[in-house]
């Protein structure tokens, strides 16, 4: 069986793996957040996330590189990858600041490193009242 996916609700952004460059993300994460129908509040703490997992992956660029966002939208839901190419090995601070407060931001969040590309995936959903 063939899973067909609708790209239409899949974006992709590429670009220089450079802090000057994480604003982009950001203002594209809050548009896409709010077709999702997240709130003001859900769409502000997931561009604190991207920001602050960007925080995580960029010290882990060597060379020039891109750093990817991979975005997946639903009714009341998004999914942010962003990675960068890494030595096998790298893994962000899980520690630190950045780390406490992606945690705490994000619904869902997981870091994973194959093949020398490091990503962290955050997952926010619109909360449902009464639940």
């Amino acid at each position: 069986m063939t899973e067909h996916r609708n790209q239409a609700n899949e974006v992709q952004l590429r670009m220089p793996a450079d802090g000057a460059f994480v604003s982009a993300l950001r203002t594209l994460t809050a548009g896409l957040a709010a077709r999702c129908d997240l709130t003001i509040d859900q769409i502000e703490d997931l561009r604190i996330a991207v920001d602050e997992a960007c925080s995580l992956l960029l010290p882990h660029v060597g060379a020039p590189a891109h750093l990817t966002a991979d975005f997946t939208l639903e009714p009341g839901a998004i999914r942010v990858v962003a990675s960068v190419p890494a030595d096998p090995s790298a893994k962000p601070d899980q520690e630190g600041l950045a780390w406490t407060v992606l945690s705490a931001l994000a619904d869902d969040l997981s870091v994973s490193n194959d093949d020398g590309v490091l990503s962290v995936a955050i997952g926010k959903q619109r909360l449902v009242r009464g639940r």
